[in-house]
């Protein structure tokens, strides 16, 4: 029996199996809130209550501790798409790890690892997604899970298990899809173009599951991959949304809230494909972050076989360094007796005078503290100048009302409807106005046509009724301007 255990932030997921692979088959799962503040974005803050929190999960309920893969979903964990030649295994870590070259470490030990993306058969060139993470992180749970009496075998990252599984399961059916999973407060969006895993994201919720609210969080994310696809020149559209651990999700209302966006997709829950061997014992979708590490283990994207490899190279590393100091202070001591007794004592201490003369002199010292301050003087304008541009930038991203906003509502309504602004507000980018028509026909064609100009990111249409004063209708309607819209 074999098991993985998910760690992101408050929900902590387990799922045991008997077998492991594409072949597992769960037999149980578990989802429980860790420690109040014991994980934040998968780093291990108090390590002394999560620890005993583990042991005594594992020991209430009976499981065991020896065959135990763990997932972490952290952002400390850096990823990206890659494509290379076909090669070895351990050349392609070489090229891992070259691709992070650009990534800036303090005095931090990196350990590389990646997932192998399908390609065409025959294909020369080879897909993966690499991703890397510093030792400290991982060297934090093995001494969790080591004072929790839980034998690792394996750590993975939740973004390169979730690629594969996702890739044996809807990447088989689907060419153009997203996955949405969410996982307690945050939200992840997994994008695949013309068959190929293309973007992977995660955001952090802040409205309750199952709400509209929350519900429309969900919506902006979709609608943030179609502005993704555009940038990219990604013509084909997506055709297929699945979600998954969303609780409380009314799977109708959410379809109807992505069509008002003008996304024209399916939207269904995920399916893994392994529904007929869990039956109805528990929700596949609710632990997917747990079952992917089940299905998605690769010898490629175990971050501990590398990190125990990373420790042994570094033994290796060791040796030779203490080797090499042996000999340079030999030969420091050979060549300083060497100098001492070839070198005229007289002459090095004119030089030595000289320099001392050069570097006291109150020219160079003054020269020198003018080089200071002019150094300090260009760093604190650079400073400046860049707090005005991102200040700029951040003011221009909120729309601004004019003729601009106006002509597009009244062309709209001109023929349908009677307009009336009431008020803006930038912040919210919300616009208030009143809308009455005459014939109740006209009521769909007017917000139609709203529904149709960019300036709106989203226009949320929620009825109509008699206004018995004058017989007309009043229509209810709210809309949020694009970002910078007007501008």
């Amino acid at each position: 029996m074999s098991t993985v255990i998910y760690i992101s932030n408050k929900q902590i997921q387990v799922v045991t199996a008997s077998g492991s692979g594409p072949g597992a088959k769960p037999r149980a799962a578990y989802t429980m809130a860790s420690p109040e503040g014991s994980v934040i974005n998968g780093m291990i803050m108090d390590p002394d209550a999560l620890a005993p929190f583990i042991k005594g999960f594992f020991a209430h309920n009976k499981l065991s501790t020896k065959d135990v893969s763990l997932v972490v979903n952290s952002s400390k964990i850096a990823g990206k798409r890659i494509e290379l030649p076909a090669m070895s295994p351990a050349k392609t870590l070489e090229f891992v790890a070259r691709e992070f070259n650009d990534v800036t470490r303090d005095d931090s030990v990196p350990v590389f690892f990646y997932t192998n993306l399908a390609v065409e058969k025959g294909s020369k060139i080879k897909k993966a997604y690499a991703e890397s993470v510093d030792a400290e992180f991982i060297k934090d749970y093995i001494a969790l899970f080591n004072e929790a009496g839980v034998s690792l075998k394996g750590i993975y990252s939740s973004e390169g298990v979730m690629i594969r599984t996702i890739e044996q399961s809807a990447g088989k059916r689907c060419k153009n899809f997203v996955v949405q999973v969410a996982d307690d407060n945050m939200l992840t969006n997994v994008l695949w173009a013309e068959g190929n895993f293309v973007y992977y994201s995660g955001q952090r919720c802040f409205n309750e599951p199952g709400t509209e609210e929350y519900m429309e969080e969900c919506v902006r994310a979709l609608s943030q991959l179609t502005q993704f696809m555009k940038a990219n020149q990604m013509e084909t559209p997506i055709q297929n949304i699945f979600v998954a651990g969303i609780k409380g999700l009314d799977i109708d209302v959410y379809r109807q809230m992505v069509s008002a966006s003008r996304i024209d997709a399916t939207v269904e829950w995920y399916d893994c494909g392994i529904s007929q061997k869990v039956g109805r014992r528990f929700d596949l979708t609710a632990v997917l972050p747990a079952l992917a590490g089940l299905f998605g283990q690769d010898k490629t994207n175990n971050i501990l076989t590398n990190f125990n490899a990373k420790k042994k190279e570094k033994k290796v590393d060791d040796f030779w360094r203490k080797s090499f100091l042996l000999i340079a202070a030999i030969f420091v001591v050979m060549l300083g007796i060497t100098i001492f007794v070839n070198l005229q004592k007289k002459k090095t201490e004119e030089e030595l005078d000289a320099v001392k003369t050069y570097n006291e002199n109150p020219a160079t010292l003054m020269q020198l503290g003018v080089y200071d301050q002019a150094v300090s003087d260009i760093q604190e304008g650079s400073d400046r100048y860049n707090s005005y541009v991102n200040i700029k930038n951040a003011v221009e991203t909120y729309p601004i009302f004019n003729e601009k906003i106006r002509e597009p509502l009244e062309r709209c309504a001109t023929g349908y409807a009677e307009i009336e602004i009431t008020s803006f507000d930038a912040v919210a980018g919300s616009l208030s106005f009143t809308a009455n028509s005459e014939r109740v026909q006209d009521i769909n064609k007017f917000i139609a046509r709203i529904q149709e100009e960019d300036i709106f990111s989203s226009v949320s249409y929620s009825g109509y009724s008699l206004n018995g004063s004058d017989n007309t209708w009043n229509i209810h309607v709210t809309c949020i301007l694009a970002e910078s819209a007007g501008r």
